[in-house]
């Protein structure tokens, strides 16, 4: 009798959980909604959804968020996320910066400090960002009972079963993975994704390709990263991988890739190949208004590069086009395997516009089958670097929502 009870208030449990947990992620991703619509959605009756409402309200998840209009009648109120229920750290890492990010429930960033600390190169890494992190939670009043979870985006081969980052392996002691170790220190769950993945999820979420199914992100960073989007979900591999677009060969006979192999599209077409390009060009003698900028070719940045080519220097926009037509290349093989409906161009060079656009869109036509280019649109992100912030901050509040309510 006793098992038989117990069997039963788990199965009530279960689909409480499940039923709390759905609500979470439809006020996160809608925004606020009535009894009525959620009795729809959960395909319950409205005293179930208005019991599961108030519950959630005495927990703190949920506060009344005013009324809709309504034709006749008392108008139905209103339910939404308790932004400040908790927060959410996300941790914004690339190999030259990395930021702070502080979110509330209703996904307003908060605040936001940037850490002048490289990836690689900085043996202490790891315990400046947590030094800096519990500095800047201290400064935000976000003590440990207000912290939810912890969201870290990053370049690199996250495996995503064990959390570990194997580009940047050093980061942790042997057999101890980078959540773990933040998990520890700051006192929180912590999850880890790869910045493109990321971003792909903030496209979707957020952007440009909101309601698509079938999507390619390209980001143009240090880095050469593609996010497939495939039936609406991220497109992981199985261990997390995909995406390594940076890394196939395009030059047999070129120069080494950090990766240890030769000609990658990482050597030709990333930030870092750039600025190495638009050194050599001004050591060569080429004439530029890079030179009006720096005092030596030593001291470029990618600022200078997109500055010059938005100025109109011939030199540059050469560069730019030329990084275009490769990365364009690459991409029509990436086309013809995933057939999307739309290509999203972020990072960093991005910010040179058509500059970059235009020279990868020709490429494409130029190597791409015309039956993928039919119904193919190609669109430079409107939401620029805050589409990883907020990718990763729903990654992780999906996350921490199936940590809350497990079924």
């Amino acid at each position: 009798m006793n098992t038989y009870s117990e069997e039963v208030n788990s199965v009530v449990d279960i689909r409480k959980n499940r039923l709390r947990r759905t609500l979470l992620m439809t006020l996160y991703e809608s925004g606020n909604t009535s009894i009525n619509k959620l009795s729809k959605l959960f395909h319950t009756s409205i005293p179930s959804a208005t019991t599961i409402i108030n519950e959630m309200i005495k927990e703190g998840w949920l506060i009344e968020a005013g009324t809709v209009q309504a034709r006749a009648g008392r108008p139905p109120a209103l339910y939404g996320l308790n932004p400040e229920r908790y927060y959410n750290l996300v941790i914004d890492i690339n190999l030259r910066e990395t930021t702070l990010n502080i979110f509330d429930l209703n996904n307003r960033l908060i605040s936001q400090k940037a850490i002048h600390v490289q990836l690689v190169n900085e043996p202490s890494f790891l315990n400046r960002v947590i030094a800096e992190t519990n500095v800047f939670l201290k400064e935000e009043n976000i003590h440990n009972q207000r912290l939810w979870g912890v969201g870290v985006a990053m370049p690199g081969l996250i495996n995503s079963r064990s959390g570990v980052n194997q580009t940047y392996r050093n980061l942790t002691l042997s057999g101890c993975s980078l959540t773990q170790v933040l998990s520890t220190e700051l006192n929180a769950p912590a999850y880890l994704i790869n910045d493109t993945q990321a971003t792909t999820i903030g496209e979707h979420r957020f952007g440009l390709a909101k309601g698509k199914s079938h999507v390619l992100t390209i980001n143009i960073d240090w880095g050469i990263g593609l996010g497939i989007l495939v039936n609406g979900e991220v497109f992981n591999g199985s261990n997390g991988f995909a995406g390594e677009l940076g890394h196939i060969q395009v030059k047999p006979e070129g120069i080494l890739c950090h990766c240890g192999k030769i000609g990658c599209l990482d050597t030709i077409s990333s930030a870092i190949a750039l600025i190495r390009q638009a050194k050599a060009g001004m050591e060569a003698g080429r004439i530029t208004i890079l030179n009006n900028y720096v005092s030596h070719p030593d001291e470029i940045s990618t600022g200078h590069i997109i500055k010059a080519v938005l100025a109109g220097d011939e030199f540059c926009i050469d560069l730019v086009g030329m990084v275009g037509s490769e990365l364009g290349r690459g991409l029509a093989t990436a086309i013809h395997l995933f057939n999307p409906e739309i290509i999203i161009v972020t990072g960093v060079l991005a910010e040179t516009g058509e500059f970059i656009s235009n020279p990868m869109e020709l490429a494409i036509n130029k190597y791409c089958l015309s039956d993928f280019k039919t119904s193919l649109s190609f669109k430079i992100s409107q939401l620029g670097n805050k589409a990883r912030l907020l990718g990763t901050q729903a990654f992780l509040f999906e996350k921490l929502s199936k940590r809350e309510f497990m079924v």
